[in-house]
Formats: structure tokens, sequence, C-alpha cells
């Protein structure tokens, strides 16, 4: 009895709506000497609070959706901007089209959001 009761909550904490994020994610890409050249720029802040969030890891990763497993492109750390709680990165992309950018964080909080990415020639 006391197993099946286990084995219920844990079935009903698996089906329980996810956290909501504890941080905020703003991400921006423009093209730098190339449309495939991505320079992309990553603000974030507490959700709580509002206040920027410093002192994370951020690495950027970028795949085309449409072509799962064929193109991805090389992640990238991003490195702390001139603001507090915002961070810089480059992604080289292999083609123009839709892409998916994972922005994964480390450090006060752990989190990854995705963004969706559409890139001209």
């Amino acid at each position: 009895m006391r197993a099946a009761l286990i084995l219920l909550a844990a079935a009903g904490a698996a089906c329980a709506r996810p956290a909501p994020e504890a941080v905020a994610v703003e991400l921006a890409c423009a093209p730098a000497r190339s449309p495939l050249e991505q320079r992309c720029s990553v603000r974030l802040t507490d959700r709580n609070s509002g206040r920027p969030l410093e002192g994370a890891r951020v690495t950027l990763h970028a795949d085309m959706p449409s072509m799962p497993l064929a193109h991805a492109a090389r992640p990238v750390s991003a490195v702390p901007g001139a603001r507090p709680g915002t961070y810089e990165g480059t992604l080289e992309l292999e083609m123009p089209g839709r892409w998916v950018v994972a922005v994964r964080i480390a450090g006060p909080v752990s989190d990854q959001v995705t963004r969706v990415l559409d890139v001209s020639p």
C-alpha cells in the first residue's frame, strides 16, 4: 500500500505544471559581417525582483528545426556585456532559414529558453 502511494505521488508530480521561469530572457540577434554571422545579445533579469542577473554562464546553441541533426551551429559562450545582466556572443550559421536559438543559463540559476531566429540571405 505504501509503495502504491509513493508511486501515485511521483506520477502526480510528473504531471504537474512546470515551475515558472525564475529568469526573464530577452534575445536580440543582428547580422555582423554577413547574414550568417549573427551577433546576439542576451538580457537576463530576475522575474521576482526585476534586477539584472549577473554572474551567469550563458551559452548559445542554434539548430535548424526543418533539418534536425543536419544543421547546427557550434555552441558559443556569451561574455558579459557593457550593461549589468547582458551577455553577448556571435553565432556562425551554416545557411539562411529558420533557426532555433537555445539560451542555456548556469550559475545563480539554471534554465534554458528557446527563441526563433529567421535569417535571410
